[in-house]
Formats: structure tokens, C-alpha cells, sequence
């Protein structure tokens, strides 16, 4: 199917080339890939990342181009079309044909990559304050959800997609972050306010009493678990060290079971991911 749209001759360009819309199945993925003479490096990773998104019904017709030159060369867009045959999944996309191929050089060379934060500025003015520090909060949410320690994984990453999923359905984490802010200089705001968040809907008390003894100690005895975990953010600021989010994450979740549970912690409040001692990520006990 295609449909016919208006176009305008660029200064230069060739006056022959068209645009339109058109339906990409797999096997016109196929057909259009096996014109492609000119064949470049294919980064695997990109593909599986972009054939997820199709998988999952989230790919939208964005005013992205297929580019076609003359030669019938694909100069911008082979890695959604082999996506579209990967995962057997059609979409539609604006395709422009006809195109010199001597401006391969010129696409994409300034193309600006769109942040968490920017997902977020798209919502309600309230949002725009701390968009960047929402928009990880919401990422380490969905890592939670599915699987955190491989966070760094290709298969775990978090697209702008799944961003403006989760602010539909968590809308409360714009207060979490507005609540974390004041602990700017002693953890990230987005760490603070996913465990925040998640402790808030589960034990309300235990959850504001986490942030005010992280912001002032003066209240909670030495053995507290908030009072080592303050102690343990100060030191790993000071040594410069444990700036790992997922260390950061997993110390602080141990320190919110202990509180839970009214254990008193003597020692120092660690988290041991590695050698023969190392330990899971812990699960909020709560």
C-alpha cells in the first residue's frame, strides 16, 4: 500500500526523486535489501534493539525515511529494514527513492540523540523542573521490573517508549523527585527517589523517615540503618568510590530491610557483589 504525499525539490537534488508512505513488510525488507549493492557494517546490537521495539507495538510512524538512491542502494535505513525481517513484524515508514547516492555523507552527521529528560518535557509543565532526574527514576523502576543487575545489558535497555509508559502509570514519581532533590549532594535524586517511591507505596512511615534521616542524622542513633546508610553515601562522596548506581541501590535497599525490621547494624553497611562472599541483589523485603 502506498500512499502519494507533496513534495518540494531541494536546490542540487534531483528533481526525480519521490516520497510516499509505504507498508514495509518482511518480504519487502527482504526485496529492498537484496538491491543494496553498497552494503555496509551491520551492528547486530541495533538491530535485535529496534526489532524488540517492533515485537513489542511500539514502533510508530515517526517521519523517519528509507532513503533509495538511483542505484537502488539503501542509503539510510538498512538497519530498520533488516529489524522488520528479523522480527517479522511489518510497519510503515516514509520511503524516498531517487536519491544521488553522493549524499550518503550527509545523513545523520548531526543528529542529536533525544535524553530520558527530553521524554518527559513533553508532558505537563510541572514535569520540566527535574525532567532528566524523572525520567532515570522511572528507568531504574522499569530495571527493577525486569531484571536490574543487567541493566547494562543491550537486551535490558530502557527506550524513550518505555519512558512515556511509565509516567502514565506512575505520575507520583514527579513528587519523588521534588522530594529527593534536597539530598542533591549526597546521592543521585533519581537513585533516591526509586527507592523512595517504591518504599512510599508499601510503608509511608518507613519511607519519610528514610529521607529525613538521610537529609539530617541528628534524630536516629548511631546503629540506625539510615544513620550507617548516610554514613556510607558520606564516605563513598569523600573516597570517591561505591558511585556504582547499582551498589548505591542495593546498599541502600539493604538499609531499608534492616529498618524494617528493626535490626541495629554495628558494623558498616556494605554490599558484596563479587568473590566468594558476594551476595544477590536484595529484594525490598517489605
Amino acid at each position: 500500500m502506498q500512499k502519494s504525499v507533496t513534495t518540494h525539490p531541494v536546490h542540487g537534488q534531483d528533481a526525480k526523486s519521490k516520497m510516499y508512505i509505504m507498508l514495509i513488510t518482511p518480504e519487502v525488507a527482504a526485496r529492498l535489501l537484496e538491491f543494496n549493492k553498497d552494503n555496509r557494517p551491520i551492528r547486530d546490537s541495533h538491530v535485535r534493539r529496534l526489532a524488540r521495539i517492533m515485537e513489542a507495538g511500539r514502533w510508530r510512524l515517526n517521519g523517519r525515511t528509507i532513503i533509495i538512491a538511483k542505484s537502488r542502494d539503501v542509503l539510510d535505513g538498512q538497519h530498520r529494514l533488516w529489524a522488520v525481517v528479523e522480527s517479522g513484524v511489518s510497519i510503515y515508514s516514509y520511503v524516498v527513492e531517487g536519491v544521488d547516492s553522493e549524499v550518503f555523507d550527509t545523513i545523520d552527521t548531526a543528529q542529536q540523540t533525544r535524553t530520558f529528560g527530553d521524554t518527559v518535557a513533553r508532558g505537563p509543565e510541572r514535569q520540566l523542573r527535574h525532567r532528566n532526574h524523572i525520567g532515570q527514576a522511572l528507568s531504574w523502576l522499569l530495571r527493577w521490573q525486569t531484571g536490574i543487575t543487567q541493566y547494562k545489558e543491550a537486551t535490558h535497555r530502557v527506550e524513550n517508549t518505555d519512558i512515556t509508559a511509565m509516567l502514565k502509570d506512575h505520575p507520583n514519581m514527579v513528587r519523588a523527585v521534588e522530594r529527593s532533590m534536597k539530598l542533591r549532594s549526597l546521592i543521585t535524586p533519581s537513585l533516591v527517589a526509586f527507592v523512595y517511591y517504591m518504599l512510599s507505596n508499601r510503608n509511608e512511615v518507613l519511607a519519610e523517615r528514610l529521607m529525613a534521616t538521610l537529609d539530617d542524622p541528628s534524630e536516629a542513633g548511631i546503629t540506625d540503618p539510615f544513620f550507617k546508610l548516610r554514613m556510607y553515601l558520606v564516605n563513598a562522596k569523600q573516597q570517591k568510590r561505591g558511585r556504582d548506581p547499582l551498589t548505591v541501590l542495593a546498599v541502600t535497599i539493604k538499609a531499608v530491610n534492616a529498618a524494617h525490621r528493626g535490626d541495629k547494624i554495628k558494623g558498616t553497611l556494605l554490599w558484596r557483589s563479587q568473590g566468594n562472599q558476594a551476595e544477590a541483589f536484595p529484594k525490598l523485603a517489605i
